[in-house]
């Protein structure tokens, strides 16, 4: 079969990132056979699918689809892009699902970078305390 644009563009993209099949579909949680059915070009896949592929990239979805880029994706800070990448990598590696994460609110951030901050001591009483509030709540 005939490879197309976007399966082309979707191996071109995946290799100049230094991604297997297996770590991308980590990463997005998706099948990797599904991935590797659009990759090969005998599927495509859903309108969703391209969304998060073309985001996970930082391409536009007509870039991601015809392989051209006709107009730059305009984005207000690209830094955040790239911390993007570095967190979700990082998930990963701490095995914890990507979709566990896209499940968190901006307060639920907020309390993680606020906790990051605290001292060792500190973290240890506020986790004693949540341990303590959800033994409460459960009776």
């Amino acid at each position: 079969m005939e490879r197309n644009k976007l399966s082309l563009k979707s191996l071109e993209l995946r290799q100049e990132h230094g991604l297997t099949q297996k770590q991308l579909c980590e990463d997005l949680n998706i099948s990797r056979s599904n991935y590797s059915y659009f990759e090969c070009g005998r599927r495509i896949p859903d309108i969703n699918t391209l969304l998060l592929i073309a985001h996970y990239y930082n391409v536009s979805l007509d870039e991601l689809v015809t392989g051209s880029s006709p107009v730059p994706v305009r984005t207000t800070d690209t830094s955040s892009n790239d911390q993007g990448l570095t967190i979700i990598r990082h998930l990963r590696s701490k095995h914890i699902p990507v979709k566990n994460i896209m499940e968190l609110s901006k307060t639920d951030f907020d309390f993680l970078t606020t906790y990051k901050k605290l001292s060792a001591d500190n973290k240890a009483e506020l986790s004693y305390l949540m341990n303590y509030k959800l033994k409460r709540q459960s009776r």
